[in-house]
């Protein structure tokens, strides 16, 4: 069955939310996600099962606040697979993490290219401090509204939310998918969508930022129509240092990305299951 166009949007966050902090692990909860803090508990077939099992455990219709490397999550469940993560498994995706944070420095500057609910965002945000901008961009309206919500509940004041898909042109797109992981979605260009397409360079020039320390890109197999017109058309300072970039949907791009970014200057330094890291010297 192919996907149908989203139409449902914004009932993911309540307007009168709960405070963060309400829905914290307790008691037998608590423990038992410590205990899914150990391999196996935590990877592969296991992980949303034991996600379910801590979310039964404290009511709430299974939401649960937690907090994940200086940011402040409210997790919902069977919604997204990466909100599973962060209640179950502390190191989820820290090798990228730790990249991109080591590339960045204090009052640094980071773009989170397919932001969801934050992960990336809120660690780049607590280690950059007040003095610098993570600009998240993410074409779902609820993932937006999660992400407005957590990084409201982490106190942070250097984050900029960007409710946009990113591609080589302005325009207008639905949202196909999204049962299985509401994060999960793909662009297709409609003129009477409702989600509207603009180029990463008309982003980056009206947040009036000078240059990029850091860039994650992740957004469902569009990363080369974000990217490549992007590094065509900006100054050297407008290109990120250091990129990871999710390599899963690499068979969908119309245009292979890695030797455009050789063209750059860029070089690949690591890659992990599911990203590729690299470096522009």
């Amino acid at each position: 069955m192919p996907d149908a166009p989203i139409q449902n949007w914004g009932h993911l966050v309540n307007e009168h939310e709960p405070p963060f902090g309400q829905f914290e692990p307790r008691g037998l909860q608590r423990l038992v996600r410590a205990i899914s803090h150990i391999p196996p508990f935590h990877r592969g077939m296991l992980r949303r099962p034991m996600a379910n099992l801590i979310r039964r455990m404290g009511g709430h219709d299974g939401i649960v606040d937690v907090y994940f490397r200086g940011g402040a999550f409210r997790t919902r469940p069977d919604i997204n697979l990466i909100e599973d993560a962060l209640l179950v498994y502390p190191g989820y995706n820290s090798e990228e993490i730790d990249f991109l944070i080591e590339g960045t420095p204090r009052g640094g500057v980071f773009i989170d290219l397919g932001s969801n609910v934050g992960l990336y965002t809120l660690a780049l945000a607590a280690h950059i401090g007040p003095e610098g901008v993570a600009l998240a961009i993410d074409a779902n309206p609820d993932m937006a509204a999660a992400l407005r919500f957590n990084v409201e509940a982490s106190g942070f004041q250097n984050v900029r939310i960007v409710n946009t898909a990113v591609g080589e042109k302005a325009a207008r797109a639905d949202l196909l998918g999204g049962r299985k992981d509401l994060a999960i979605v793909k662009v297709s260009e409609n003129p009477e969508g409702q989600i509207e397409i603009r180029p990463l360079a008309d982003i980056v020039r009206e947040a009036k930022l000078t240059h990029i320390d850091s860039l994650k890109a992740d957004i469902e197999g569009f990363e080369d129509q974000a990217l490549i017109p992007y590094l065509n058309s900006v100054e050297d300072a407008l290109k990120p240092k250091r990129i990871s970039i999710e390599h899963l949907g690499r068979a969908e791009w119309k245009n292979d990305l890695f030797p455009v970014f050789e063209q750059h200057g860029y070089r690949k330094v690591g890659r992990t299951r599911g990203n590729t890291q690299f470096v522009r010297d």
